[in-house]
């Protein structure tokens, strides 16, 4: 596991406008151990200030990948029982049981009691009168309600086959704390340090996650008001004080219910200016016009790079920098082409994988992996090349 760099002490040494961002994706779907990850987000320790960091694992419950694995931090045993109530009066509760993680001697008490639940939603799916809800819809109900409405508990992750490790703390403590070595994953995505302009806690680290979807993001998203309002149109709550929350929150919009390819909702989030959409051929120019119109809620102005991570169809890693990329990126992948990387910063690829091949995708391009399907897109082709259709 990484050691503890003798030279950090927090509050200090760190930069006051980077947060380090990683993952790691198995092109041909073999099991990736959480300590490479933790790796690769330790490795840019100057990036951290001890507020807060966080690992998701994609392919981790392989033997229950139908079922949504809902996972918690409770205040004590009396809101975790209580949810666990609400849950059985929603749907099927498989099987429960609490996280491990280890007494940290550096981490700063009080710590939350983290529990999963496996969880399958009633067939008759009602909520406040809407019935006809897809199992998806439905959990993103309960999740909110939660979130919302039951002092002391909070759902951190709610995907099918995937879940979040995240705290206060810098990366090497969140992975100690977890003993985050103990798992492997198809993919990981990894953030350290915290959201700009929130305060640090243990729900609003990241990855933030809504079904199978995490983001983990280095930046601020100055348009988040406008955002945060077309996101709750769609029945989001937002709760966790972070930027990021509106960010993970669109992409399950824009793909999973609007239905757009992956290209197309990361040109919607980091579209061009206008000067450069004249530049597109017509019937470019004319799809870039149309989604810049009628997506202008969701434009994530502001500076960003952010990793994301979902499960469906298959495991899949988008790269994604803003439009002006003022914010690091850069991708990469290993020398027998099994494995694609992402990070904000060379030095977390070569911790791993010494002989990689990396590049910087192009701004608002992005870069998408997916696992048995190959990297799709570099991020280096114009907006709407290979257009991908899922």
């Amino acid at each position: 596991m990484p050691i503890e760099p003798a030279s950090i002490r927090k509050g200090t040494g760190y930069q006051l406008g980077g947060c380090g961002i990683a993952g790691c994706l198995s092109l041909d779907g073999d099991l990736i151990s959480g300590e490479k990850i933790a790796t690769m987000l330790t490795t840019m320790s100057e990036r951290e200030n001890g507020l807060g960091a966080g690992y998701a694992c994609y392919g981790l419950f392989p033997e229950r990948r139908d079922e949504f694995c809902l996972q918690f931090f409770f205040d004590d045993e009396d809101v975790k029982n209580s949810v666990e109530e609400f849950l059985k009066d929603h749907g099927n509760v498989t099987k429960d049981e609490k996280v491990f993680t280890k007494k940290s001697t550096t981490l700063k008490p009080p710590f939350p009691l983290v529990w999963r639940f496996f969880f399958r939603p009633i067939e008759r799916r009602e909520w406040r009168g809407n019935q006809r809800l897809s199992e998806e819809d439905y959990v993103v109900r309960l999740v909110m309600h939660v979130n919302q409405h039951v002092e002391g508990a909070f759902c951190i992750s709610s995907g099918k086959d995937m879940a979040v490790f995240k705290g206060n703390g810098y990366s090497f403590e969140i992975a100690d704390f977890y003993d985050i070595q103990r798992y492997r994953g198809k993919m990981w995505i990894s953030h350290s340090r915290f959201p700009t302009n929130s305060p640090g806690w243990w729900g609003g680290a990241h990855p933030i996650s809504i079904l199978d979807w995490a983001v983990c993001h280095n930046g601020e998203i100055t348009s988040y008001g406008v955002n945060r309002k077309f996101v709750e149109m769609e029945g989001y709550s937002c709760t966790l004080l972070t930027d990021t929350e509106v960010v993970a929150y669109l992409w399950d919009i824009l793909v999973r219910k609007h239905g757009l390819p992956i290209n197309l909702a990361a040109f919607a989030m980091a579209p061009w200016y206008y000067h450069e959409i004249e530049q597109l051929d017509p019937q470019n120019r004319k799809l870039a016009t149309l989604i810049r119109i009628t997506y202008k809620e969701a434009f994530l102005n502001g500076p960003f790079s952010i990793l994301v991570g979902r499960r469906e169809p298959e495991i899949t890693m988008i790269a994604l920098a803003d439009r002006k990329k003022l914010r690091p990126l850069i991708v990469g992948r290993s020398s027998d082409e099994g494995m694609f990387f992402a990070a904000s910063e060379e030095c977390a690829i070569r911790a791993i994988e010494p002989n990689a091949e990396t590049w910087t995708p192009n701004a608002g391009s992005p870069a998408i992996a997916q696992v048995r399907n190959g990297i799709i897109r570099d991020g280096l082709e114009s907006p709407f090349w290979g257009e991908w259709n899922e």
